[in-house]
This record gives C-alpha cells, sequence and structure tokens, in this order.
C-alpha cells in the first residue's frame, strides 16, 4: 500500500478520481466527533448543508458554522458534549459543518471514505492494513475554509504514521507530513486560530479531547451515504 496526503475538497476529489481510498480528517472537530456517534452506535450521515440537514430524517442533528452551533439543532459538533449525551445505539444521526462534510462530500465516488483524527489513528491505520479497501490511501487534512489547518496536518501525520509501521510506503508528501506531527508538540496546538475560536465559543474542553491520541478505538466507514463502524 502507497499512502499519500493531500489537503482540502480539490485533494478529496483527485484523491477519489486517482481510485484511492480517502481518509478524510477535521482534528477540530467532524472527524472526533464521528468516531465518538460511531462508537455509541449511530449511524452518522454527513451532509453539506445547513439545509439537507435541516430537511433530513434523522433523530439527532448536529451542526456549526464558524465553529458555533446551528441554530435549532440538537448539538453543535462538541464530541464532549456527544459524549455525555443520552444517544442510543442505533440512531440517526445527520452532520453538517463548516470544512469536514464539505471534504467528505468531496471525495464521493472514492472506493472508500473514512474519517480520522487523533483520537482513532491507530484504528484507522489498522483498517486499512488489516482490510484492503484499495491499492493505496490518500490522508486528506480538511483545513479551514480552504486555508490550511495545523491540527489536521498533525493528525493526518499521526494516522501515516501508524500506517508507516504496519507496512504501508508513504510518498513524499506524507512523509513530510509525518516529520511536522513528530516535531509539534500537541501543546502547540491548543493555540492556532482553531484553537482560539474554540475557545472563545467556550469549547475548551474539546481541545484536550481532540488532541487525545488513540482514546476511541473505532474506524467509521461511509457506507451507503452513512459512517458505521469498521472492523475495529
Amino acid at each position: 500500500m502507497i499512502a499519500g496526503y493531500a489537503g482540502g475538497e480539490n485533494g478529496a476529489r483527485a484523491a477519489a478520481r486517482a481510485g484511492s481510498a480517502v481518509v478524510v480528517v477535521d482534528t477540530f472537530r467532524a472527524s472526533t466527533t464521528i468516531a465518538v456517534l460511531v462508537s455509541k452506535g449511530a449511524r452518522v450521515m454527513p451532509v453539506a448543508s445547513i439545509s439537507e440537514a435541516a430537511a433530513a430524517s434523522a433523530d439527532f442533528r448536529i451542526g456549526e458554522r464558524g465553529s458555533a452551533k446551528v441554530a435549532g439543532f440538537d448539538f453543535g459538533n462538541s464530541p464532549t458534549e456527544v459524549l455525555q449525551a443520552e444517544i442510543p445505539s442505533g440512531s440517526a444521526v445527520v452532520l453538517s459543518t463548516t470544512n469536514g462534510t464539505r471534504v467528505m462530500d468531496a471525495a464521493a465516488g472514492a472506493p472508500a471514505i473514512l474519517t480520522g483524527a487523533f483520537v482513532n489513528a491507530r484504528a484507522i491505520a489498522d483498517e486499512l492494513v488489516d482490510r484492503v479497501h484499495a491499492p493505496d490511501v490518500v490522508v486528506v487534512g480538511c483545513g479551514w475554509e480552504g486555508h490550511r489547518a495545523s491540527e489536521d496536518e498533525s493528525a493526518a501525520g499521526a494516522i501515516l504514521h501508524r500506517l508507516e509501521e504496519r507496512g504501508a510506503r508513504l510518498d513524499e508528501r506524507a512523509w513530510r507530513v509525518v516529520e511536522g506531527y513528530l516535531a509539534r508538540p500537541a501543546s502547540r496546538l491548543r493555540d492556532n486560530s482553531a484553537a482560539w475560536r474554540l475557545k472563545r465559543l467556550g469549547y475548551e474542553r474539546d481541545l484536550d479531547f481532540c488532541l487525545a491520541e488513540d482514546t476511541v478505538p473505532v474506524a467509521p466507514r461511509l457506507v451507503d451515504g452513512v459512517f458505521v463502524k469498521g472492523r475495529k
């Protein structure tokens, strides 16, 4: 398996066209929230727009724009709120976020679409190696409104590092992302622009949760438009 890295919606589309499996990484916070929901047994439908989320048939609606909760929705894409909430196994959850769900939509057509972050980096790597979904995989950092995001690149590096440990070959860009992950302490990610945006909105608890590695050992995979548990 060859593992690469790409950024944003364009990167996801290119990976899908090339026939690669795609791992979408939106660390703060869609990928982390999806991991928590799937660990509870929920079925998570990502949609790009708020109007789609509002119109969908679901037990719970989760959404944010600019990191703030969408008015009228049940939760605002906070993994710590979702962790503490009573969400029964089998619940249908619709999710729409500023960046992550748009990139997931852009990956349409890929042989497999998974979502990963720090919290499930090991589980994602194991899923990709133990169940071959495609000859190659591209880990896609979502970024923020078309710009790079250090937390997404670092979490992508965590996944790629674990893939390399399991025998995957990394392309040059993936190696650079891994080097950045190994050199960048988590404390620096608590002070980037995304982290400060969450702090201003009162979501500081989410930062510690999102930056903890391998604490939610699930590998959410998109099946018929819904994220469900992978093998792990």
